[in-house]
């Protein structure tokens, strides 16, 4: 900051500019006393100012102290250290250095403050206008047919604008569009209609809610909105192309205001239009809903149909099986720098997917007051995860000030509920803030909870008792993804693989979203608050419409998946079931042996305590240390000093100390049973090598799991050439350990076995079987150290028959299950097609005068957002163009999924009430596929007639009530000025039989419904299918390729 060198002798007067310049003095003799006098008139003006800032309270007296004396010699060193660097690094301390002045901490303060108040002002105005802004693009966007020609002229309907001619000004614009732009034309403007609301009659976005000087029509933004939800695309990037393509097209280059032949950048311009584009959006959703009286059931259901559609007759193999599956996760990478914005959102901004604050903050004052019941609580399981103990907190985090997402989605993958982490880690109230707002939508639901850390969540739950009053309505379990960090004998309750009523769901549904939304983390962390929330809410929003348009293929897809399950654990039992058990003289393997040895090995880890085989295995990793002592001693007995012999002594002395105490610990135990002391701790010494070697199994596991994205199909790694290569070598590192801990158990199990040949041993593994494991293979069962006796312990027959029957079952529940969800999808189609089927019939038949509006209608018509600035016929037009837009969503949908949904209907067990169910279907297809061939679907909102609703509904009207109905607003003096070509741009509704003065019977002017349909060729569909399965072969053949190269490159299996 500078002072102004003409105020400088005038009190109270402060700086208005910047300098520019390099800050450096010249350090020379002569230039010091050349410039000392005017140095000490500038301390006395700068001491004069700090005085006054202390009056004010903004410095305090400490701070004015340390200029109280003259400059001296010092003061040009001492000052340098706060002068700019050269270069572009700024260092650490010269940051934390310009953060602890006060001024600077001020003026940042202030700068923060302003440019938020700014922002919360300009965000109110917007807000006072959107409502006439929606209405009049509702409007507009019939009349226009969703703007497939702009207006030529600037004018407005008539009646809409009051003012006298004097009071319509012109005022300069630029205005760009997809094709071209205007720099400084004249557009007029009036006193009783907004800027705003008039631009949008011109077909325009403004960037400014008073006094616009820039606009975007709405096919550009409509185009932006498609181009971001498929691509991510930034609006910087966006902007530079749209302005580098539009600069070709035009005769008049384009520079920012002021003079200086800068050229404009649109960035901020486009964001502001953009909002208000999305502020649109939103609202024309929320008339839907509330027009419309979807109840919270409802709007669950049009989120994901296969879990919230309908359910009806629906046979359940045990009163606790699950209606819906979810899963829980978090995510840290998703965060937001807290320099980028200083922006506090109020909850009502908040969109709609997400928990408000308030609701995480009660849930979390529930937890602090239930903390004293939680003590002792301490999984093992839990210490793998970091996020579970909090290790990524607010100190790792202090830059940011949203740490990252925690969010819900069902096993369809479709997200439910996001919560923003607020300067914390994944904190247990998150999880429980989410659960607690779906079960308060469905009181009755049995709900299934899959969350990396399920064992450690229950436990919290119950005690802390919270959701007390559902807790017999929740079942938890582990993601299977992660189930191989858990302890076995946690994954025997919690595995969803190993336990019933989960079906085949494998709780990896949100690592599939985070991929999905990972593009948005780079401009994310530096956004404004709010937009990182409304950014992640419309890109989640694309990615559940996405999911259910092809929720046919995936029902298909798992269907085929469950029944391949169900038909090898079928083969391999019925091989089984031909073998006699030997635990059962007399008998074959049984269906009922089986499952009574899987009660007595899951009875087996939950009612035993863990400390005993804690201790199990710290006498054998004192065993194991022992003997790597007395080999290393071996190695150098012959060149031992006597300061090393005495060390030797000493140290064996104390391990067999340690030995003997942990030995008295153990006592004996069914580990002992008819073994040698010797056979006892070679048994001990195996059991802690194969702990040993599945922690380095787990780490490698880890460790290379960014790789698997790059071998997956249709994902991508953003680790770079570099990062993969300090990967590939972290890799070969832990490989290392891995053949390492391999070579230790398997030698020390070929001793047991050569030491006692007669009893059961635990497995020999080669390093690329152990590679391939599964979590939930045998060979992680412990059991056999402590059950010798047991069948499900020691017994490979049996266990593989336990792993086999638990497959079987879980096929058996998938299968059932894709029936419910198959009923419900297609219950939730026919239902919302009839209801608005029917809505749409009421407002074709509706006079425009509103003279009898059905009581259906009311709701919608009578939306407070369409009565306060339109009169009757205008409102029925936006509720035309809201409800048309809804139902051809839903028979593309249904069109969509005709293709595999009856398959999987039928694959399926049959419900009651499944006859009039298809029955419903089917005729709602063909009615569909008759629109379609006589061209009465057009993608347009609002671009229907009469014709398609009687094709849809087969409701004929009577020809005598027939009237003029839904007419289209005379817009033709907007149009421009284009006799061939703009009635086919705008292409209007002819009037239609029924329309006339003296109609004729409509039902012989409107398309036979019962006459055969065209034709259709289906060769174009069948050789789009074939070329799909190319490429997807295509593409499993690459990531096959790349993972054998990772292979070779990393000496692991990938």
């Amino acid at each position: 900051m500078a002072r102004n060198a003409h105020g400088r002798n005038r009190h109270n007067t402060t700086a208005d500019f910047l300098i520019t310049g390099t800050s450096r003095r010249s350090r020379t003799q002569a230039a010091q006393i050349r410039n000392q006098a005017r140095e000490l008139e500038e301390h006395r003006a700068f001491l004069e100012e700090v005085s006054i800032a202390q009056q004010l309270g903004i410095v305090d007296a400490n701070y004015a102290q340390q200029f109280a004396g003259p400059p001296h010699e010092d003061d040009e060193q001492e000052r340098s250290q706060f002068e700019p660097l050269i270069g572009s690094y700024v260092g650490e301390d010269f940051e934390n250095d310009v953060e602890q002045l006060p001024c600077a901490a001020h003026a940042a303060y202030h700068r923060a403050r302003r440019y938020a108040e700014g922002r919360e002002r300009m965000s109110q105005r917007w807000s006072e206008l959107e409502e006439q802004v929606a209405a009049a693009f509702l409007i507009c966007q019939k009349a226009t047919k969703n703007w497939t020609s702009l207006p030529g002229t600037y004018t407005l309907p008539p009646n809409t604008c009051t003012c006298d001619p004097i009071n319509v000004q012109e005022r300069s614009m630029d205005l760009f569009d997809i094709i071209y732009r205007h720099s400084a034309i004249k557009v007029p403007f009036c006193l009783c209609t907004p800027d705003v609301v008039r631009l949008v009659h011109y077909g325009y976005i403004a960037s400014s809610p008073d006094v616009p000087r820039t606009a975007f029509s709405i096919r550009l933004l409509q185009f932006h909105e498609l181009l971001w939800q498929t691509a991510v695309v930034s609006t910087s990037s966006f902007v530079q192309a749209l302005s580098a393509f539009l600069e070709m097209r035009s005769d008049t280059p384009l520079y920012a205001r002021g003079g200086n032949y800068r050229k404009r950048n649109l960035r901020v311009p486009l964001s502001h239009s953009i909002d208000m584009f999305s502020r649109i959006r939103l609202i024309q959703q929320k008339i839907l809903i509330e027009g419309l009286q979807l109840s919270q059931n409802d709007q669950w259901a049009n989120q994901c149909p296969r879990c919230f559609g309908p359910n009806q007759h629906e046979v359940k193999s045990h009163p606790k099986e699950p209606d819906i599956i979810i899963a829980l996760d978090g995510n840290f990478q998703q965060r937001h720098y807290a320099y980028a914005s200083k922006d506090n959102p109020p909850e009502s901004h908040y969109p709609r997917s997400f928990v408000k604050p308030s609701k995480i903050t009660n849930v979390a004052d529930t937890l602090t007051a239930t903390d004293a019941s939680a003590v002792g609580i301490d999984p093992p399981c839990a210490d793998v995860h970091k996020a579970a103990n909090d290790a990524r907190g607010e100190t790792t985090w202090e830059k940011c000030d949203d740490n990252g997402l925690f969010a819900s989605a069902c096993r369809h993958d479709i997200p439910l509920m996001f919560a923003n982490i607020y300067k914390t880690g994944e904190k247990l109230y998150y999880p429980i803030a989410l659960v607690r707002n779906l079960l308060a939508d469905f009181p009755q639901h049995k709900v299934g909870i899959l969350y990396d850390i399920g064992c450690h969540l229950e436990r919290h739950v119950r005690r802390r008792g919270l959701l007390s009053d559902r807790l017999p309505d929740l079942i938890f379990g582990t993601s299977v993804f992660h189930a191989y960090v858990h302890e076995w004998s946690c994954q025997v309750k919690y595995n969803p693989r190993l336990n019933p009523w989960w079906g085949l769901s494998d709780g990896e549904c949100l690592e599939r979203l985070w991929a999905f939304l990972s593009p948005l983390i780079s401009t994310l962390r530096v956004s404004t608050r709010l937009h990182r929330l409304t950014s992640i809410q419309h890109r989640a929003d694309y990615y559940t419409k996405e999911l259910n348009e092809k929720a046919a293929y995936w029902l298909l897809q798992k269907l085929e998946h469950a029944n391949e399950v169900i038909s090898s654990s079928r083969q391999e039992l019925a091989e089984l079931y031909q073998r006699p058990n030997n635990y059962t003289p007399g008998s074959n393997y049984n269906s009922h042996f089986l499952e009574q040895q899987w009660s007595d090995e899951q009875a087996y880890h939950l009612h035993t305590s863990r400390t005993s085989e804690k201790q199990q295995l710290e006498l054998g990793r004192l065993l194991c240390l022992e003997e790597e002592l007395n080999k290393a001693w071996q190695l150098m007995a012959d060149a031992m000093t006597p300061e090393q012999a005495l060390t030797q002594a000493n140290t064996c002395v104390s391990v067999q100390r340690q030995l003997q105490a942990q030995r008295n610990i153990v006592g004996t135990t069914g580990l002992a049973d008819n073994l040698t002391q010797i056979q006892q701790d070679k048994l001990a010494m195996v059991w802690y090598t194969k702990t040993e070697l599945r922690k380095s199994f787990l780490a490698l596991i880890e460790e290379k799991e960014p790789l698997l994205r790059v071998c997956r199909p249709g994902e991508s790694s953003t680790l770079g050439t570099r990062g993969q290569q300090k990967l590939i070598e972290a890799l070969r590192k832990r490989a290392g350990s891995l053949r390492e801990n391999l070579d230790n158990y398997n030698r020390l199990t070929h001793e047991f076995i050569a030491s006692n040949p007669d009893r059961p041993a635990p497995p020999i593994i080669a390093y690329p079987d152990l590679l391939e494991l599964q979590p939930d293979d045998m060979f992680w069962n412990d059991g056999l150290f402590t059950n010798a006796s047991e069948p499900w312990a020691v017994d490979p027959l049996t266990q593989r028959g336990i792993r086999r029957l638990a497959c079987l079952q879980r096929g058996l529940e998938e299968v059932r299950r894709l029936g419910w969800e198959v009923r419900r999808t297609m219950r939730w189609a026919t239902e919302r097609h009839k209801k608005l089927a029917k809505l749409m019939r009421l407002l074709v038949r509706v006079p425009n005068n509103g003279s009898s509006i059905p009581e259906e209608l009311e709701r919608l018509v009578g939306h407070s957002h369409l009565t306060n600035t339109m009169v009757m016929a205008n409102r029925l037009h936006a509720a035309g163009v809201i409800v048309h837009s809804s139902l051809i969503q839903i028979l593309s949908l249904q069109l969509e999924w005709h293709i595999k949904l009856p398959k999987v209907f039928v694959k399926t067990t049959s419900q009651l009430e499944d006859e009039p169910l298809l029955r419903d279907w089917n005729s709602q297809i063909n009615r569909i596929k008759q629109a379609v061939a006589y061209g009465l679907i057009s993608g347009i909102p609002g671009d229907f007639s009469e014709a398609l609703i009687v094709t849809l509904t087969g409701d004929l009207p009577n020809p005598r009530e027939s009237r003029p109905v839904l007419n289209q607003p005379d817009l033709s003096a907007n149009l421009p000025d284009q006799p061939n070509h703009a009635d086919n741009l705008l292409n209007h509704e002819q009037p239609l039989p029924f329309n006339q003065p003296n109609p004729p019977n409509v039902a012989e002017e409107l398309p036979n419904i019962h006459q055969p349909l065209p034709v259709m060729d289906e060769a174009e569909g069948d050789e789009i299918d074939e070329e799909e399965a190319y490429h997807a072969d295509m593409e499993n053949i690459l990531s096959e390729t790349m993972r054998a190269d990772l292979e070779q490159d990393t000496g692991v299996g990938v």
